[in-house]
């Protein structure tokens, strides 16, 4: 008989789904040459983010295709975030239990794995996220990159190349493309921070198609944005989880063994 742990990685790797596809092997495109400076980058930028202004919360189903590693990923996780390090994702399973349940407050979280019941408490959003996935990703991260919002109100350093590409600088030191598309600007990628974003299916200011790789490129995802919704009211139990009784807890390291979905 598997054993739970052997049970665990094959659903989280999965997310519950039983076909596993490739990701698609074409990087999207970056602006090539030198830049140079430009005084209307800045402007342009914040006049492409306009929707973010505001923005305290995103709901949505997301669905996931890719790869970590060697190990191709596909599923669905219904996701709720809110400004200020507080999330919840759920990896929904065909039937039953969840695979997985992640509920987050001020950047700390508690990760539940209802199957195996087993529960991992008291670390980084960032760090439960990465030993998932493989992206260092916050929970304000999830919220500023899945809507094409990170560095908007503090851009900075507009540069331009020949053609239709512009950059700013946004803290922790990123770097956002923006790109011509129907002759409006948008927002086209984000660079930094360990992650890389690319944007595509723009509709209000918000991607309908988000693709997530690590900066080293073993890890690449498709988000498909799905049942959108902006600056709803989430419930403050939401980002709490009950722990049953019996659930035995687990470490970061332990996580990794049972869902290494990046290749040593």
């Amino acid at each position: 008989m598997p054993s739970a742990v052997a049970s665990a990685r094959r659903g989280l790797l999965t997310m519950a789904v039983a076909a596993a596809v490739s990701c698609a092997t074409k990087m999207p495109p970056r602006p090539a040459g030198s830049a140079t400076a430009s005084p209307d980058a800045v402007a342009t930028f914040d006049q492409a983010t306009a929707h973010c202004a505001g923005l305290r919360t995103l709901t949505m189903e997301l669905g996931l295709s890719g790869k970590a590693g060697d190990e191709s990923l596909r599923g669905k996780v219904i996701t709720g975030l809110q400004r200020g390090g507080a999330a919840r994702l759920e990896g929904v399973a065909p039937f039953g239990a969840p695979v997985f349940i992640l509920a987050a407050r001020n950047e700390q979280a508690t990760l539940l794995l209802p199957r195996e019941h087993r529960v991992l408490t008291s670390n980084s959003v960032s760090a439960v996220i990465e030993h998932l996935t493989g992206l260092p990703l916050s929970a304000d991260d999830l919220l500023l990159s899945l809507s094409a919002c990170v560095g908007a109100g503090e851009a900075s350093d507009g540069r331009q190349w020949s053609g239709e590409w512009r950059a700013v600088s946004a803290p922790g030191g990123r770097t956002v493309f923006l790109r011509q598309v129907s002759g409006a600007w948008t927002v086209a990628g984000v660079d930094g921070g360990g992650w890389r974003a690319d944007y595509s299916q723009v509709l209000n200011g918000f991607p309908r198609q988000v693709r997530l790789r690590s900066a080293d490129g073993t890890v690449d995802l498709i988000a498909s944005v799905q049942q959108l919704e902006v600056n709803t009211s989430i419930e403050a139990a939401a980002f709490d989880v009950a722990i049953p009784a019996g659930t035995a807890p687990m470490t970061l390291d332990e996580l990794r063994s049972v869902a290494p979905l990046r290749t040593p």
